[in-house]
């Protein structure tokens, strides 16, 4: 945020206290000089007091800016640590259900390898019952 320049007047130069013989000598061209740094002194005297108000509508709006400016990125960073525990918090649950699958898939697995050797046990049983009777 910049600062806002004063504005300052001119300074007048000082009354001519000479007399006037005819139009045009060097007194009338100084006289006429300084009522134009009269007017001009006014001039800037009202453009002064015009902008004095929309410097300082100016410069509150500036801070209004840096005060959302600051809001907005304390916000993002609200955002972005929440997303990242949303994150984390999402990998947990996915971690969990991957190690559940992975006990359930072991469980079948042992399971299947029960029935299958109990049922290769039956199996062997039968073959050696029928040759303790074909014997």
């Amino acid at each position: 945020m910049q600062p806002i320049a004063q504005l300052q007047p001119t300074p007048l130069p000082p009354k001519p206290d000479c007399l006037v013989w005819y139009a045009g000598d060097p007194c009338d061209e100084t006289i006429q000089q300084y009522h134009q740094a009269v007017e001009q002194q006014q001039r800037q005297e009202w453009q002064i007091k015009l902008a004095e108000p929309l410097q300082r509508q100016i410069a509150d709006q500036q801070k209004q800016i840096v005060e959302q400016q600051n809001q907005i990125k304390t916000l993002q960073l609200k955002v972005e640590s929440r997303n990242a525990e949303a994150l984390q918090s999402e990998a947990r649950s996915q971690a969990a259900l991957n190690g559940i699958g992975a006990g359930i898939g072991a469980a079948l697995a042992l399971l299947v390898a029960v029935a299958g050797f109990r049922r290769l046990a039956r199996l062997a049983a039968g073959r050696e019952q029928e040759r303790t009777a074909s014997a």
